[in-house]
């Protein structure tokens, strides 16, 4: 039994199924969690391992290429970068993607394990996680307050507001740099050490031993228990300037008599402002399974309640806060969808001029998404923008079954059938033809759900939403709209109004006449295909003569309100000098860009979520500025840019680099030039011509370099034989120097329930200079005070900040952002340009960045085209039963790419990952209009006996209108998104414009391209047929006093 005529006659059965899915919609709608993107596990892991006071090159010897070497051995590593830096080694090691993470971090720790022996001793164990992107924050807010000081304003954050965001539901952790913090500090003036024989290593020991409180044990009575506890920690400052740290003559030496100690603040390595106010910057992330839009909410809503309660003038200034976008691009693309609901009603009305019968087409499109939502519910999906933006690309298609359904049951109905009968037969009559063309869809989507990389993981959600609804599509058109057909059409009424019926007439003579016109030309073209065929030889032809003038990129940039500019100083520039620098960008700021909601600096080094994600150092920092949304402003964020980078040039002594809005895609710049080789001076000398010679392509701004100048230092270098004579070791000498400069932590001091760190390091006046560093003391192992310059000579130096190395091999690089013009066609000078320099034999260079990215996935998106156009291929001949027919339908599909040239280039609109996307889709889509009009045409002659130019000629006037109706619902459908109108628009710009190109193109190419192409084979087959049975037949072709106002 036909499925259509079991919905016609278990009306209330199938009407009670439909309902039910609608409901499990609304509530998997109710129930969907709600993100930017969708959930992507990164196949990534780092390892940091920590060496205090070691430079680069040692560390990069001691431990990063043990653990480069010892890593290396896992399975499916695709890449491994170090990073070494002074006191620390950072491994950032990429896996292909598919690789189980889990299993991955497993193995990297096993090998870790087989390699620890051979560390340094000194070395903290490495430290391996898996890369998170949860771990961005969801808001960055800046807290200032006009009545509490830094020091009092960081105290009252940590102590009460972070604890209280902590427990809101969602929240991770809200972590906070800047201000200042209260540190008691004990400075020694080493002349009285040196005098009194006594070394800052024992007074290290002495303030640890000092302040401690340890449990004595349990003592026991015949009635009760008491706890022995020791208190021994000091209860005021005071006291620890009083600590005995020695005896002389049988007199006790204090701390006090040798030492300052200042109950003050740490030293200041971090700058923070809001609109030129000092303030601290705080991070919320939230769990890795919260909603992000209900988490950020939640803490902006709290955010109030929280400064009522603490009063004091703390005021919050929300700089970023990720739900805003999500919530602007997700509205967005409702009101896309419900602008193409709408064009694509309005189509409706204007091909089938009744009401009733457009509302039954159009009822597919809110079944269809309601059902895809629980769907998503129940595979665990986000309602993010990829997703949406699926839904929103499908709305054209969704009513295309339901089109050719109820279009067909019109003509039944028109020939004099009962209701019911022409709602049936009408189905069925192109049941096959709308599940083919289904399916043609649904197959050009299962290799992009095997296409590698961040491309395919990213669009995986597009990918589901779009089957999932066509489908349900599908299904609809096959029960629900021959159901509502046998329900409503029979009862529909005539329009009384005049103006309705004025409008009925004029739309249908309209379309008599087009479907006339149409019947003409095709006639005519039959006869004359020559002609056609030039007419099509130049178009391509113009095609291939316009087709390097479109460009192509990654993924397209959206404006997400804000942009961050990143400077730099030279290395060896102090945070004050650095802070001047900043006054002077935010002051040109503030005049270029009157509509910044905010202008937040933090320059130095941060602590927590700012010292992990943020910039490093005393010579740099960032600034972020907030903008009104796009709607609210005259200018894009791009726009402001280009001013900005004009002025800010002109600034001496700073580089200077930009970025819009926060991205997931990957680090780096837009183009990467990598040069690998050991030696650091030459690939500097290769790195410097590179940039020179890119500066000069049109395109290229932002150009920043890897590496910095090497910083100045002083070196200690130490006679290990005289050190080894006095009893004492590397590590000891090392370890004293550390604390006389740096200082060390000798204990904490507890006041009020919260804990302060004790510094221990000599008076700052002690340790300004190279002779100061000479002649610091160091202890021998009988007690002998010893000036360094005894055992070791100190000499000014330099040393790199950081070496870079991938895959094994040292590694530097020159990046730089592409303006004005588009990414390959910049990619490709660079090309070009870096080829002209002479490498050594042992140096190599290659692209990276989002260049290599976008080259990437190109190559897999190519390849997933091809083995589209092969699946619809195969769905069709399994169809037709024929591997002609499928072969004459495919050629709609190089017409499609045709207009797509065309859209891009008249458009100016670059090829992206989306755009490709776009002419996957159009494979499974321009198919559709061919299989219906072929379809047609064989049932014409096999079941009516039609002559084929007669056959041909019905099929194309009585297709017309329904391969019209599903190519325009289609367009109009994906004509909100191809405007670029309102937040995230512009990533689905180019693959709604590859649609709307190529499906316009293709349509009015199709319906004289098949029908001519199948005549052509026709003619073929029959002149073997003759030439094979050696028979004279008359050759195919006009019937001879043959009236075309016949074709009905």
């Amino acid at each position: 039994m036909r499925l259509s005529n079991l919905a016609i006659r278990r009306g209330i059965t199938f009407g009670m199924i439909f309902i039910i899915a609608i409901g499990f919609g609304v509530f998997g709608l109710s129930a969907l969690k709600i993100d930017l993107f969708p959930n992507i596990t990164f196949p990534i892991i780092a390892v940091i391992c920590e060496y205090p006071g070691v430079g680069p090159e040692d560390i990069e010897n001691s431990l990063s290429r043990p653990l480069e070497k010892a890593i290396v051995a896992t399975k499916n590593i695709k890449k491994m970068t170090s990073h070494s830096t002074s006191g620390v080694s950072i491994l950032i090691v990429e896996f292909d993607w598919g690789t189980d993470m889990n299993q991955a971090e497993i193995d990297v720790r096993k090998n870790i394990d087989m390699v620890r022996d051979y560390l340094p001793t000194e070395a903290g164990s490495p430290v391996t996680f898996a890369f998170d992107p949860s771990m961005q924050p969801i808001l960055f807010m800046t807290l200032s307050s006009d009545q509490l000081g830094m020091a009092e304003l960081r105290t009252l954050v940590t102590d009460q507001i972070e604890p209280r965001l902590e427990r809101i539901v969602g929240v991770a952790s809200a972590s906070t740099s800047g201000g200042m913090e209260r540190q008691i500090r004990v400075l020694v003036e080493p002349q009285k050490l040196a005098a009194l024989g006594i070394s800052i290593q024992q007074i290290l020991q002495t303030l640890r031993t000092e302040n401690l409180q340890i449990p004595g044990g349990i003592i026991n009575d015949e009635h009760k228990e008491f706890t022995v506890r020791t208190y021994g920690e000091y209860s005021n400052v005071s006291q620890i300037e009083n600590t005995v740290i020695g005896n002389k003559g049988g007199s006790p030496i204090y701390l006090k008599n040798v030492a300052r100690v200042i109950d003050g603040f740490k030293d200041q390595t971090q700058v923070v402002r809001n609109n030129g106010k000092n303030a601290l910057v705080m991070y919320v992330q939230k769990q890795s399974d919260a909603n992000t839009v209900q988490t950020a909410k939640a803490v902006r809503a709290e955010l109030p309640k929280i400064a009522d309660k603490i009063g004091q003038g703390v005021k919050f200034s929300i700089i970023l806060d990720s739900s805003e976008f999500i919530t602007r691009s997700l509205n967005n693309l409702k009101s896309t969808a419900l602008q193409a609901f709408i064009l694509c009603f309005i189509v409706l009305f204007f091909f089938l001029r009744h009401f009733t019968s457009s509302m039954i087409a159009a009822i597919s499109i809110p079944v269809s998404i309601l059902v895809t939502f629980f769907v998503m519910y129940e595979m665990k999906l986000t309602l993010n923008i990829i997703s949406m933006a699926g839904l929103a690309l499908a709305i054209g298609m969704l009513v295309d079954n339901a089109i050719v359904v109820l279009e067909n049951i019109y003509r039944h109905k028109e020939i004099g059938e009962e209701i019911r009968v022409a709602a049936d037969e009408g189905t069925a009559q192109v049941a096959m033809a709308i599940t083919a063309s289904t399916l043609t869809t649904l197959a050009i989507f299962v290799p992009i759900l095997f296409v590698p990389g961040l491309a395919g993981e990213l669009f995986t959600d597009m990918v589901v939403t779009i089957v999932v609804s066509l489908t349900a599509s599908l299904l609809v058109a096959l029960t629900l709209i021959p159901l509502l057909a046998s329900r409503l059409l029979s009862k529909e009424k005539a329009y009384k109004s005049k103006f309705m019926i004025k409008l009925d007439r004029g739309l249908g003579n309209f379309i008599d006449n087009m479907e006339n016109k149409y019947v003409r030309i095709l006639d005519y073209f039959l006869g004359h295909k020559k002609v056609f065929l030039m007419g099509l030889l130049l178009i391509i032809v113009a095609t291939v003569l316009i087709y390097p003038k479109m460009g192509a990129e990654f993924i397209s940039r959206t404006d997400q309100s804000m942009i961050s500019v990143t400077i730099e100083r030279e290395t060896s520039a102090s945070l004050t000098s650095t802070d001047q620098t900043f006054r002077e960008v935010e002051q040109i700021i503030k005049q270029e860009v009157p509509e910044a909601i905010n202008i937040q600096s933090e320059m130095g080094t941060g602590s927590g979520f700012g010292a992990l994600f943020g910039t490093a150092g005393t010579n740099k920092g960032s600034i972020t500025i907030s903008l009104p949304d796009v709607k609210e402003r005259n200018r894009s964020s791009s726009e402001i840019t280009d001013v900005l980078r004009k002025r800010l040039s002109k600034i001496p002594g700073a580089k200077i680099s930009f970025s819009e809005g926060g991205s997931m895609f990957g680090a780096g710049g837009d183009v990467d030039i990598k040069i690998y080789g050991h030696n650091r001076e030459i690939a500097i000398a290769l790195a410097d011509k590179v940039a020179e010679r890119i500066e000069k392509i049109n395109g290229v701004v932002d150009i920043k370099k890897s590496y910095s100048q090497p910083k100045p230092e002083y070196q200690v270098r130490l006679d290990r034989n005289r050190i080894s004579t006095l009893g004492l070791s590397v590590y000891q000498v090392a370890s004293t120097i550390e604390t006389d400069i740096k200082g060390s932590i000798a204990t904490q001091y507890r006041e009020g329930g919260r804990g302060y760190d004790v510094l221990l390091q000599l008076d700052e006046s002690a340790r300004q200079s190279m002779n100061d560093i000479e002649n610091l003391y160091v202890t021998s192992i009988s007690g002998v005070q010893i000036p360094l310059k005894n055992v070791a000579s100190v000499i000014p130096g330099e040393a790199s900040e950081k070496i870079t190395r991938e895959d094994q091999e040292r590694m530097l690089s020159v990046s730089c952002t592409v303006s004005g013009r588009d990414l390959k066609s910049v990619t490709t000078d660079i090309n070009n340009e870096v080829n002209k320099i002479a490498f050594p034999s042992d140096f190599r260079w290659e692209i990276g960045g989002s260049a290599k990215d976008q080259q990437e996935s190109f190559m897999y998106l190519a390849l997933a085209l091809l083995v589209a156009i092969f699946l619809v291929y195969m769905v069709m001949a399994s169809q037709f039963e024929s591997l002609l027919d499928p072969f004459i339908i495919m050629f709609t599909v190089p017409l499609a790419l045709i207009g797509v040239v065309w859209i891009m280039v008249l458009t100016g609109t670059t090829m992206s990952v989306t755009g490709l996307i776009g002419c996957v889709l159009l494979v499974g889509v321009v198919v559709n209009n061919g299989i219906v009009l072929v379809d047609y045409i064989n049932q014409m002659r096999e079941k009516h006996g039609m002559d084929l130019w007669i056959a041909i000629l019905v099929s194309g006037k009585r297709r017309m209108r329904p391969v019209l109706m599903t190519a325009l619902t289609t367009i109009f459908g994906m004509l909100p998104l191809a405007l670029n109108l309102g937040s995230g628009a512009e990533i689905w710009v180019p693959l709604a414009r590859t649609v709307i190109g190529g499906l316009t193109f293709a349509t009015i190419f199709t319906l004289i391209l098949v029908p001519l192409i199948y005549l052509f084979f026709e003619q073929i087959a029959l002149k073997r047929a003759m030439k094979k049975h050696r028979i004279e037949m008359k050759p195919i072709g006009r019937p001879e006093n043959f009236d075309i106002t016949l074709i009905k």
